[in-house]
C-alpha cells in the first residue's frame, strides 16, 4: 500500500509539472517552443509554458477605441487566414470563459521610446496577454507577431507565451511598388505582415499634372484599406519633370499638381515624395537650368524655384488642414550626376569648375532655403551606393549646410552581374553601423518593386536589416523569408532556378560584353587620331576610356566558338525550362510571375 500511495503522489507530482486542469477544460503545460517570427524581435523571451484549449475557443480582446478596433480587426483577418473559421472566435470586450484574454494600453505620447514600440507580457495563471504600445502602427506590429503565438494541432488550439519588446532601427522604412487598383489589398497587406513602414506608389507610373481614372481608383482602394485597418503609411511621389516640366511661376501648373497631391491625401497618403531627378532641363557648365521665361524671370535658378514650391506645398497643406511629410529629390542627388558622370573625374582638370559650382551652389541655396521638415533626398556618393561612410555623409550634410540628407538606396537591384532585378537575393550593403541615427529622418528609401515576386524577399531582407541592424544576417534573412513565403521544397527550386538563370546570363553577357569592348576601342582609336596636336587634357581623357576598354575586355573571358556558346545557352535554357515547370506544379503563380523576368535566348542566326 506504501508503494501505491507512493507511485500516486509522484504521478500527481509529475502531472503538476506538466499541466494544470482549469475549469474551463484548458490547461497549461510546460513546453519549449519555436517561434517563427520576422523582422527579429529586439527582445524575445520564451514562457516556456503553453495555454491548450479546445479548437472554437474564445479570443477576448478588450479595446478602447477606434484605432484598437482596427488592429484588432487587422489580427483578426490575419488568424482567419492563419487557421480555418472554425478554429476560434476573436470577440471584443466579452467576460465569458475564454482561451486566453488580450489586454491593451497606450502608452504615453510624450514617452521617449520609438512610435512603432510594443510590448507583449504574458500572464498564464490568469491567461491573459498584455500588450503596451505607443501608436497603432505599434499595436498592429504586436498582433503581428502575437498572430505566431498560436498553433493548432488536430482539435486543439495552443498558445506559446513569450515576453517581446520591440522596436524598430529606423522609423522610416520606405519601399517603392508599382501596383495596379486590384494590387494593392494584396500589396499593403504583404507590407504589413512582414511590418513595413511605409509603401510608395512610385513615380512616372502617374502624371503629375492630372489624375487619371487608374489613379483616382487605385488611392480609392487604398483609402479603403486603411479606413479598415489604419495602416500602413502611404508615399505618393510625382516627378515634375516627367512626360511635361512644370512651369513654377504658372499658377495652373502649381494648381494641377496639389490637384493630384490632394488626392492622394484624401485617400490614405501621409508622405509627399517631389522629385526633380533625372529628367529636369540640363545645360553643361550651369547645371540643371530653367526653360520656361517665366520662371527666368522670378527666380535666379532652378534651386530657389524648387524651395518656392515646397513652400507653397507646405502652405497649402496647413491652410487646407492636409498632414502629410515631404521629400524632395534635387537634380543634384549625387556625385555620379546623371550628365555629368562621376564628378571624381572632373577634379584638376580644366572643367571641374564647370561641374562642381552648379552643384555647389544649388545644394548650398536649397540647404539654407528649403522649408523646413522637408526632408532632402541622396543616393550616397554614387547612383548605386554600395558603401557609405560617415565622412560622406558629413560631406553632403556640408554641401547642404547643415542637412542631413535622407538616403534613396538603389542596390536592391544590383547585388547579381548582368540582371537589373534582385531575383532573390538578400540586401546587403557596407554602412555604418550606427547608420540608423546618422541618416536624415532615421530612415532610409528603397527603390524597387515591392509587388514584383522575385523583389518580395529583398524587400524583407532590407527591412530586417532596418529593424534590427545589428543582428542582422543577410543569409539566414533570406533563408526565412524565402521559406516563409513560399515553403522549403518550392524554396529550393527557386534557388536553383536563379543559379540556372544567372549562369545563362552570364554566359550570353560576357559574350556581348567581349564584342562591344572591341567596338568601344575602334570609337576610342578615332577619338584619338582627331586630337593628337590638341592639349595634354584631351590625352588624359584619351588615356582614361583606353583604361576602360582594357578594363571592360579583361573582365570576361576570351570568346568561345560559336556552337560551343550556341550548346552552352541551350543546355542551360532546357535546365531552366524543367525547374519552371516543377515549380508549376507546386507554385503555378509565382511560377507564372518568375517567368516575366526570365532571358530569352538571343537570335542565333544574327549573333557573332
Amino acid at each position: 500500500m506504501k508503494i501505491f500511495n507512493n507511485y500516486i503522489y509522484q504521478l500527481i507530482i509529475a502531472l503538476s509539472l506538466f499541466s494544470f486542469i482549469t475549469i474551463n477544460g484548458q490547461r497549461i503545460v510546460k513546453s519549449h517552443p519555436s517561434i517563427n517570427i520576422q523582422p527579429e524581435p529586439k527582445e524575445i523571451k520564451s514562457l516556456d509554458k503553453t495555454i491548450v484549449g479546445k479548437i472554437g475557443a474564445k479570443i477576448i480582446i478588450d479595446i478602447n477605441n477606434h484605432d484598437e478596433k482596427q488592429a484588432s480587426d487587422y489580427f483578426e483577418k490575419i488568424m482567419t487566414e492563419k487557421f480555418d473559421g472554425n478554429s476560434f472566435a476573436i470577440v471584443r470586450n466579452d467576460n465569458e470563459k475564454n482561451l486566453i484574454r488580450i489586454l491593451l494600453k497606450q502608452l504615453d505620447k510624450n514617452e521617449q521610446i520609438s512610435n512603432q514600440f510594443y510590448e507583449i507580457k504574458c500572464n498564464a495563471d490568469e491567461k491573459e496577454i498584455a500588450i503596451q504600445y505607443k501608436t497603432q502602427i505599434g499595436l498592429i506590429y504586436a498582433f503581428i507577431s502575437l498572430s505566431e503565438y498560436f498553433t493548432k494541432d488536430d482539435d486543439e488550439l495552443k498558445v506559446n507565451l513569450f515576453d517581446i519588446k520591440d522596436y524598430p532601427d529606423f522609423s522610416r522604412r520606405i519601399f517603392s511598388a508599382n501596383p495596379k487598383p486590384d494590387e494593392v489589398n494584396e500589396l499593403l497587406d504583404f507590407g504589413l505582415k512582414n511590418k513595413i513602414e511605409t509603401i510608395a506608389i512610385a513615380s512616372r507610373q502617374y502624371p503629375w499634372f492630372q489624375p487619371s481614372e487608374e489613379y483616382k481608383n487605385l488611392f480609392e482602394k487604398i483609402k479603403t484599406w486603411k479606413e479598415k485597418y489604419g495602416a500602413p503609411s502611404i508615399m505618393q511621389m510625382h516627378n515634375i519633370y516627367d512626360e511635361r516640366a512644370i512651369e513654377i511661376s504658372n499658377n495652373s501648373d502649381v494648381n494641377a499638381l496639389k490637384n493630384v497631391l490632394q488626392i492622394g491625401m484624401e485617400n490614405g497618403a501621409d508622405k509627399i515624395m517631389i522629385l526633380a531627378d533625372d529628367t529636369p532641363p540640363f545645360e553643361y557648365g550651369e547645371g540643371y537650368v530653367l526653360k520656361s521665361e517665366n520662371d527666368k524671370k522670378k527666380f535666379k535658378h532652378m534651386a530657389e524655384a524648387h524651395c518656392y514650391l515646397l513652400d507653397d506645398i507646405k502652405k497649402w497643406m496647413q491652410k487646407n488642414s492636409f498632414e502629410s511629410e515631404l521629400y524632395y529629390v534635387p537634380p543634384f542627388y549625387t556625385y555620379e550626376d546623371m550628365h555629368y558622370g562621376e564628378m571624381e573625374l572632373y577634379k584638376n582638370t580644366p572643367w571641374e569648375d564647370d561641374a562642381f559650382k552648379p552643384l555647389y551652389r544649388d545644394l548650398s541655396y536649397i540647404g539654407l532655403n528649403v522649408p523646413k521638415d522637408v526632408y532632402i533626398i541622396w543616393t550616397g556618393p554614387y547612383v548605386r551606393s554600395r558603401r557609405i561612410t560617415v565622412e560622406d555623409i558629413n560631406g553632403w550634410t556640408y554641401n547642404l549646410k547643415g542637412v542631413i540628407p535622407f538616403l534613396w538606396d538603389n542596390t536592391i537591384y544590383s547585388h547579381n552581374a548582368f540582371i537589373s532585378t534582385p531575383l532573390f537575393s538578400a540586401w546587403d550593403n557596407n554602412f555604418p553601423i550606427d547608420f540608423s541615427s546618422r541618416t536624415g529622418g532615421n530612415g532610409m528609401f528603397i527603390n524597387g518593386s515591392a509587388n514584383s515576386e522575385d523583389s518580395k524577399v529583398s524587400v524583407i531582407t532590407v527591412n530586417d536589416y532596418m529593424w534590427n541592424t545589428q543582428k542582422y544576417s543577410p543569409n539566414k534573412s533570406l533563408n526565412k523569408a524565402m521559406n516563409n513565403l513560399y515553403g522549403n521544397e518550392s524554396t529550393k527550386i527557386i534557388f536553383q532556378l536563379k543559379e540556372v538563370e544567372l549562369e545563362l546570363r552570364k554566359t550570353i553577357g560576357e559574350r556581348e560584353l567581349r564584342f562591344e569592348s572591341d567596338s568601344l576601342w575602334k570609337i576610342i582609336r578615332k577619338v584619338r587620331y582627331t586630337h593628337t596636336k590638341n592639349p595634354f587634357y584631351y590625352h588624359y581623357n584619351y588615356s582614361r576610356m583606353k583604361a576602360l576598354r582594357l578594363q571592360l575586355k579583361g573582365s570576361v573571358p576570351e570568346i568561345t566558338n560559336k556552337n560551343v556558346f550556341m550548346m552552352q545557352c541551350s543546355k542551360l535554357y532546357e535546365k531552366r525550362n524543367t525547374l519552371v515547370h516543377m515549380l508549376e506544379e507546386r507554385k503555378p503563380d509565382v511560377a507564372k510571375n518568375i517567368k516575366k523576368i526570365l532571358i530569352e535566348l538571343p537570335d542565333f542566326k544574327t549573333i557573332n
